[in-house]
Formats: C-alpha cells, sequence, structure tokens
C-alpha cells in the first residue's frame, strides 16, 4: 500500500513538474537547497537518496537553467557547494502552491494527530531500510 501510494502522489507530481521542466530529483534539490544552501554533493544526494552520478546530471541541467550554481571550496577543488539561485528560488516558490495542494488533496480526512502519526511511521520504515543498506 506504501508503493501503491507513494506512486499515484509522485504521479500526479511529475505531471505537474514536466509542465514546469523540472523532474523529481529537480524539485527535491531546490527544496533542500532553499532550507540548507551551500550542501556539497554528497550530502545532497545523501539527503535526496539518489546517487551521485544521478544527480551530477540532474544538476548540470539545473546549472543551465540557472537554478544552481557550483561554488569550488577554496581549500579543496575537488568539493563544490551547490548553491540556489535566484531563479531557482523563482521555480520553487511557482510550483509550490501546487505542491501543497496535492500535499493537502493525499491528507484530506486525516486529523493533524494522524497526519503526525503518519509522519512518524514513514520516518521509521525509512530509518529501518537506511540501517538494513548500511
Amino acid at each position: 500500500m506504501l508503493n501503491r501510494a507513494t506512486s499515484a502522489l509522485n504521479a500526479d507530481f511529475q505531471l505537474v513538474l514536466r509542465e514546469h521542466g523540472m523532474t523529481l530529483l529537480h524539485w527535491r534539490v531546490l527544496a533542500f537547497l532553499r532550507d540548507a544552501d551551500g550542501l556539497g554533493v554528497s550530502a545532497l544526494a545523501n539527503i535526496t537518496g539518489s546517487d551521485q552520478a544521478t544527480l551530477s546530471r540532474a544538476l548540470t541541467v539545473m546549472e543551465k537553467a540557472g537554478y544552481i550554481a557550483r561554488h569550488p571550496d577554496p581549500i579543496d577543488q575537488r568539493v563544490a557547494a551547490i548553491r540556489l539561485c535566484p531563479a531557482g528560488r523563482k521555480q520553487f516558490a511557482r510550483v509550490l502552491p501546487i505542491a501543497l495542494q496535492l500535499h493537502q488533496c493525499a491528507v484530506a480526512g486525516l486529523s493533524q494527530q494522524e497526519q503526525d502519526t503518519l509522519i512518524g511511521l514513514l520516518n521509521r520504515i525509512r530509518a529501518n531500510v537506511l540501517t538494513r543498506e548500511g
């Protein structure tokens, strides 16, 4: 059921994102950088749940679109901080109301306590999976 619910929600959201020239990974990157700008590729890959090669390709597309910029570390040129550009902030702000509307639709009829419980359970499932992988 978890897979079916996630697939249904992602399918709707991916249609919206496609209309805005984005993918789900692009959205995740913008969302995380909005809250924690300047992450490195490894940290961003970990937090978005993507492998570094896939993320690197997505970052190249996003950089060409003007959404993000890579800033090399002055001490270690192999490391880059990924920063959100004004165009990326605007793109995120453009899509956010639609994302929130889809979220509200998904949790319609659930009390706040039920939503909190659901989030807690999903976090435990994710932690179980990550523990098993690690």
